[in-house]
């Protein structure tokens, strides 16, 4: 059996940080042609605030496996609210 380049927590992780890129992006964005730089933003913030929630001992309210849908959503959105104030 050959092991996954990717733990399957963190593929489902960017999968969420771009669902909700693409609603922070539907909700507060500007232009189609930062589409993508949500996108990209989305996947780091996720994965990232999915690290930062298997480390801290938080409470889990919604959890899809190992993946904390709530903190990963909340980091999402806080990234993404910082660049949209930020000019993105």
């Amino acid at each position: 059996m050959v092991p996954a380049p990717l733990p399957p927590w963190l593929l489902l992780a960017g999968l969420l940080g771009v669902i909700n890129a693409a609603a922070c992006f539907m909700l507060f964005g500007r232009h189609w042609s930062r589409l993508a730089w949500y996108a990209v933003l989305g996947i780091f913030a996720a994965s990232l605030g999915q690290l930062v929630g298997l480390a801290v001992p938080l409470p889990k309210p919604l959890l899809i496996g190992e993946v904390n849908v709530a903190v990963t959503t909340l980091a999402t959105f806080g990234v993404l609210g910082f660049a949209r104030l930020s000019g993105l």
